[in-house]
């Protein structure tokens, strides 16, 4: 943990400024006007005001200072013996000496250490964002979400405490305490009050404020918030998080408290107790913490650097979650960042693809036949039991991302990854199948039609790909809709029947011909017989593609479309048994 401190134009601890950059800062110091008597009155540091008293702001910065960087070792010792609460209960428990705390063993380190631990826990990511989270995800993510206790901004409710924004899950995802300090001014506060135990009146004691810059230096590796201009309403739906680079802070600390029996003489108030009638100990104007509207969030020209070595560690990564939480970082920062978005969509492709593959359970090596198969698997999905592709995560109740969330996470990030590679014909032929599996039937039609306007003739197996991705959008939006008199089913057969003309890719040659016969079940007059004869072709041509399998073939046969032709008609039945 590294700081600097300014004050006012006064430097007051080393930091490697010289003065004259001190100085700059002038306006940045801490100043406090009293508008009521204690109790009733409210601190304004919008300006320039006194500063604290030089020995107390002194002594207040490095209480805040050793506090901090003790919370952040998890030296559950050092906080309670800095930690205002802490010492107010060694003191309730007997008499202290001067310098002298209780023994280590004592209970109050641990309740000082849980009451902290519990209400970090709070901040850690508790909720499973699926494939929308950040890494290192749920369980691990600090995630200040509204900074607030309360989510509902009406209540005025109080900010998230200054440890917060030191708790030591910042530095187990950075590998290091994970934040600098930056101590921008002192300035001082009505005194603060509370009783001791054995005294029958209230003592005051001296209450300094210690504004701080804490600043996280790693977007991939820092604590994340609710996004810029998210409102602070309690709603229904995700609320897009985002990275955070910095945050000011209000630290309170109380001084001049040996005469009143404690151990030491300064020490910070982290989070106040409550008592018994429910008012604050002690009592104070400001219980500091997080402060309003201080929050930076990284920019993209900021994070440049950062995220070429994220996407690096991307790659290192053990599981295609991590990798794609990873990813989401940099695009959070940077939505067009185009390396990220190559990746991202790759992984989220792959796994749609890879989640098919587990369900159907058909074996496959990997290569042109397994993303094709997987491809038409969730094509043919996507028009009768749309199940597994229509409900996310969290909605259908289940303990990992299912088909839909792939989907949707993939759309928006291949739109954006077209829109700044207009010639990446493979995204846009990817894209079309995402918006036919969403049911999107205009844009699936549409999409591939403008990119074959947009092809020259002489690129015949390139214009064959893109003919079957018009002809399954066609196909798919009649068997989905069952209006058998859609002139779409009639076009979709003409589109599969150019692609077979134009290619003589085993692989198109096949999509071609079941294709085809995929279409007449759809007919208002259905040629059973034509229909065999295309099967028949369709499964000449699946047998020239590398990798093939008859049990792969047999499956083609097997879904809700087809199933009842071959389990009923023995002629479709030899089209099992002539591949067995």
């Amino acid at each position: 943990m590294t700081y600097q401190m300014i004050d006012g134009g006064r430097r007051v601890s080393a930091s490697g400024r010289n003065q004259s950059q001190i100085s700059k800062r002038r306006g940045l110091g801490l100043g406090v006007l009293i508008l009521g008597l204690v109790g009733f009155g409210a601190a304004n540091f919008s300006g320039a005001a006194e500063p604290a008293p030089a020995a107390q702001g002194e002594a207040a910065v490095q209480a805040v200072l050793t506090y901090a960087q003790a919370v952040a070792d998890r030296d559950s010792t050092r906080v309670a013996q800095n930690d205002f609460v802490c010492l107010l209960k060694m003191v309730e428990a007997g008499a202290l000496e001067k310098g002298q705390f209780l023994p280590e063993s004592d209970q109050v380190y641990s309740w000082c250490w849980d009451r902290l631990a519990q209400a970090h826990a709070e901040v850690v990511q508790s909720r499973d964002l699926a494939l929308d989270e950040l890494w290192p995800g749920v369980g691990k993510l600090v995630n200040f979400h509204d900074f607030k206790r309360f989510e509902i901004a009406e209540t005025q409710a109080h900010q998230r405490a200054p440890s917060f924004f030191v708790m030591p899950e910042i530095g187990d995802v950075s590998g290091a305490p994970g934040f600098t300090l930056e101590v921008i001014g002192t300035g001082p506060l009505p005194h603060a009050s509370f009783q001791v135990s054995g005294s029958d009146h209230m003592v005051a004691v001296p209450t300094t404020l210690v504004r701080v810059r804490v600043a996280y230096p790693d977007p991939m590796t820092s604590p994340a918030a609710n996004g810029p201009g998210q409102q602070d309403w309690v709603v229904p739906y995700k609320k897009p998080i985002h990275p955070v680079k910095a945050v000011t802070v209000k630290w309170v600390v109380l001084s001049g408290l040996q005469q009143h029996g404690f151990p030491v003489d300064t020490a910070v108030l982290n989070m106040p107790m409550t008592s018994s009638m429910g008012t604050p100990i002690p009592f104070l104007v400001d219980a500091g913490g997080f402060e309003q509207r201080s929050t930076e969030y990284w920019n993209a020209k900021e994070a440049q650097a950062a995220f070429t070595a994220g996407l690096e560690r991307a790659k290192t990564l053990p599981t295609r979650r991590e990798r794609i939480a990873m990813l989401n970082r940099i695009l959070v920062v940077n939505p067009s960042h185009l390396e990220g978005l190559q990746a991202i969509t790759a992984e989220l492709y792959a796994g749609l693809l890879d989640f098919g593959a587990r369900t159907h359970g058909v074996q496959l090596e990997s290569g042109p036949l397994y993303q094709a198969f997987n491809a038409l698997y969730w094509t043919i999905q996507s028009s009768t039991d749309r199940m597994d592709i229509s409900l996310e995560m969290e909605m259908g109740g289940k303990t990992e991302p299912t088909p839909a969330d792939y989907l949707y996470r993939l759309i928006p990030a291949m739109e954006t990854l077209v829109d700044l590679q207009p010639g990446d014909i493979e995204t846009r032929l990817k894209l079309t199948m995402a918006y036919r599996w969403t049911n999107d039937q205009v844009s699936a039609i549409m999409t591939p039609q403008q990119l074959l306007s947009e092809l020259p003739a002489e690129q015949a197996d390139v214009r064959a790909r893109v003919l079957m991705a018009i002809a399954w959008s066609r196909i798919s939006k009649v068997a989905w809709n069952r209006f058998f008199d859609d002139p779409d089913i009639v076009q979709g057969y003409n589109d599969a029947d150019e692609a077979f003309t134009l290619s003589s890719d085993p692989l198109i040659k096949f999509s071609a011909a079941y294709a085809k016969a995929y279409s007449l079940v759809f007919r208002p007059k259905r040629d059973d017989e034509a229909m065999f004869a295309l099967l028949k072709e369709a499964r000449r041509w699946y047998q020239q593609i590398p990798g093939a399998t008859p049990q792969s073939w047999t499956f083609f046969l097997q879904n809700d479309t087809l199933k009842g032709f071959v389990d009923t008609n023995p002629k479709f039945q030899s089209l099992v048994k002539a591949n067995s």
